[in-house]
């Protein structure tokens, strides 16, 4: 008996056992190669934002402490380049692309090469007065980039700490100051842009702000000139789920 039990362990593997294990084997090495590549597109990515900061930001002055953005060297490289945001508490500097829809960008970088990070852009035109309010679209990643570090603003002594934030145009700085921070799905209201002054308007931003989950103590104004950050809930696909940050300009 133990001579025939020896006898089955000495046996080769089956066939079947051999394709199992080749399958198994190549579709490790497929996830592997996978997820370099996606790491490797990250990396690219990083690099050339890294790349066009040190193209487009330049101080004024090193007492003033301010900056400019170089609008004419972006335009060499993307003419649909239409902002630089700068949000200090988050580390993020980054441009905003304004694209005729809004998918163009939303697996493209900035020189139009095909990144997982895409690029910050504004939402396509509808029509109205689109300076009024506007909507600008960033992705949530794993890594921290783009508009990941939006959700710090769940936390409201976060939000004490870092109020405002700065929208570079070729017409110069503007000051956002944060008004709502919530949850929301990208089927609500907020997200319809092209909107005219009035008191359907001024109702519309006492809506975002009552949604807020935290009072943020803004008297805002009548009028005012708003935008929406958005981005996903979760860096890991949340479906319709997204979280919005919403300010107004500081006129």
């Amino acid at each position: 008996m133990m001579n025939k039990n020896r006898a089955r362990l000495l046996r080769p593997p089956s066939k079947m056992w051999l394709v199992l294990s080749a399958v198994l084997l190549l579709a490790g090495l497929g996830f592997l190669g996978a997820f370099g590549y996606a790491q490797y597109q990250y990396y690219k990515s990083g690099s050339l934002y890294t790349e066009l900061r040190q193209v487009a930001v330049s101080a004024v002055s090193e007492t003033e402490q301010t900056e400019q953005i170089d609008f004419t060297a972006l335009q060499e490289i993307n003419p649909d380049v239409a902002a630089w945001l700068e949000i200090p508490g988050l580390d993020l500097s980054l441009p905003v692309v304004q694209a005729q829809d809004n998918q163009t960008y939303l697996h493209r970088s900035f020189d139009g090469s095909e990144s997982p990070a895409g690029c910050l852009f504004f939402a396509a035109p509808t029509g109205g007065d689109e300076e009024l309010y506007r909507v600008i679209y960033g992705h949530n990643l794993h890594d921290g980039s783009m508009f990941s570090g939006l959700l710090n603003y769940r936390d409201e002594e976060f939000y004490r700490e870092h109020p405002t934030f700065t929208l570079y145009t070729p017409e110069g700085a503007q000051t956002w100051r944060i008004f709502s921070c919530h949850a929301a799905t990208d089927t609500e209201e907020l997200y319809r842009t092209g909107r005219t002054e009035g008191a359907e308007y001024d109702a519309f931003l006492q809506e975002l702000q009552a949604m807020s989950e935290y009072d943020t103590g803004v008297d805002l104004p009548a009028g005012a000139r708003a935008l929406t950050l958005s981005t996903c809930l979760t860096s890991y696909g949340s479906g319709l789920e997204r979280f919005v940050v919403h300010a107004y300009r500081e006129e």
